[in-house]
């Protein structure tokens, strides 16, 4: 019978072995010989990455087209005046399990793969919008294609490093003398993922960035967002307003916590609370409110 770690290897070079019988067969390889490091990033691929890109593989960034859907035309290419922020938003990090992307790949008549984009930015997008409608970005089944290669080249790489330290298994069992090789080293998934302790995955953010820097310091929009929550109330403004501009403070206070905020977000939200507090006459408050704000957007 042969070594769980050469079927490994012999199932990851034939392409009739879908990816997600691969990781099944992999993840009882890194339990068995107690790897837990190989084992989060194998489950996170069977189950699907959580909502924070920082935790999603740089081999998942994808490119592909914003679309919106018009209800009477169906999916129209959504053009932005600003090249550089559609070249930014088109590229993301996909989470979606590697069943999923296995079904698009064997099915691609099913059509592309539909990538949402958070709350925030859709709203930013759509007020950019004559028409408002919800934006989504489409990517071909061919990179998914390349995203299922590269998750069995990982596996297939770490077969062979396994059998290169000796340890190859016999049948379904590993040998005391192999779990304890297998203890003694720190595993990683190429450069994509750094060092995975326990469950936890850690990602290089070298090169991976999807997001534009916010051209003014964080602190200086934390302070005046500190001062305009203080002062909401006195500023006179009708309910609607005041609801607004509310929701545009939460807006920008959800994008500083975030670890990548995005300036387009920011700076839109800066905008349409700049557009309210301009409506507000003959008060002090306010135009002390607009001076910093000039300096922000």
């Amino acid at each position: 019978m042969t070594g769980l770690v050469l079927e490994l290897q012999r199932d990851a070079l034939d392409k009739n072995v879908d990816v997600s019988s691969l990781l099944r067969k992999a993840v009882v390889v890194s339990k068995k010989l107690g790897i837990t490091e190989i084992e989060a990033w194998i489950n996170q691929e069977l189950s699907g990455y959580p909502a924070d890109e920082d935790a999603v593989p740089t081999y998942r960034e994808v490119s592909g087209v914003i679309k919106v859907f018009n209800p009477y035309h169906g999916w129209q290419p959504l053009n932005f005046g600003n090249a550089d922020l559609g070249e930014d938003l088109s590229k993301r990090k996909i989470s979606q399990a590697i069943g999923e992307l296995v079904a698009i790949a064997e099915n691609p008549k099913s059509g592309n793969l539909q990538v949402p984009f958070s709350q925030h930015t859709k709203n930013a997008l759509m007020k950019m919008m004559r028409v408002p409608l919800e934006p989504t970005l489409l990517v071909s089944d061919a990179q998914i294609h390349g995203i299922l290669e590269a998750v069995r080249n990982e596996i297939l790489n770490w077969a062979l490093d396994l059998e290169i330290k000796g340890i190859l298994g016999d049948g379904m069992s590993f040998s005391k003398e192999e779990k304890e090789v297998a203890s003694q080293v720190t595993y990683q998934v190429t450069n994509n993922i750094g060092s995975m302790k326990n469950s936890q995955l850690q990602q290089d953010s070298a090169g991976a960035s999807q997001t534009q820097n916010i051209t003014q310091p964080s602190v200086d929009i934390s302070a005046f967002i500190e001062e305009l929550k203080s002062s909401l109330h006195d500023l006179g403004l009708n309910k609607d307003d005041t609801a607004e501009l509310q929701a545009e403070v939460f807006t920008i206070e959800h994008q500083l916590a975030s670890p990548k905020p995005k300036s387009i977000i920011i700076g839109e939200s800066l905008k349409s609370a700049r557009s309210i507090i301009e409506g507000i006459t003959g008060s002090v408050l306010a135009t002390g409110l607009l001076a910093q704000l000039v300096s922000l957007v």
